[in-house]
């Protein structure tokens, strides 16, 4: 990042199982999250530096059956159903509209996309992880706070 502030961030976890650890490349800011039990929340806060262009991040669950992003009164829910990553629901809550669904040309949208080494992944995931880039919207207006909450499966 030449020319800018390496982004510090503070980080909260809901319990030990939960870890989050984050790593610098270039412009974007990867946020990696391990749950040992696989349900778990964080909250996350830019503490010094210049606030990031992309933030990235990497989930090392077996599954992700729900996912949420928590900001400025704001709520955007993806829940994946069946072992699809294509088929992924995308519902954002406002203070001031109420909930309603979005699709992926939406500013709020999460993008979420499976890594792993296996030539076509299947969930439960055997190896890798969930990626989900954060919004432009999130992004775009200098936010240095959010809070996540993740579940991978349903008990």
């Amino acid at each position: 990042m030449t020319g800018t502030l390496v982004p510090r961030f503070a980080f909260t976890a809901d319990n030990d199982g939960n870890e989050l650890t984050v790593t610098v490349q270039d412009e974007t800011t990867f946020i990696d999250v391990h749950s040992q039990s696989g349900i778990g929340s964080a909250s996350v806060e830019l503490v010094s530096g210049t606030s990031p262009q992309n933030i990235v991040l990497r989930l090392y669950l077996r599954g992700l059956e729900q996912f949420r992003l928590l900001y400025d009164g704001t709520v955007v829910t993806t829940e994946m159903t069946g072992n699809d990553i294509d088929n992924v629901i995308q519902n954002v809550t406002s203070a001031e509209g109420g909930e309603q669904s979005i699709t992926p040309d939406n500013l709020l949208w999460l993008g979420i996309r499976i890594v792993s080494g296996e030539a076509e992944p299947h969930i439960p995931l055997d190896q890798g992880h969930f990626e989900i880039t954060l919004p432009k919207d999130f992004l775009g207006d200098g936010r240095r706070s959010f809070s996540i909450e993740w579940i991978d499966f349903y008990r």
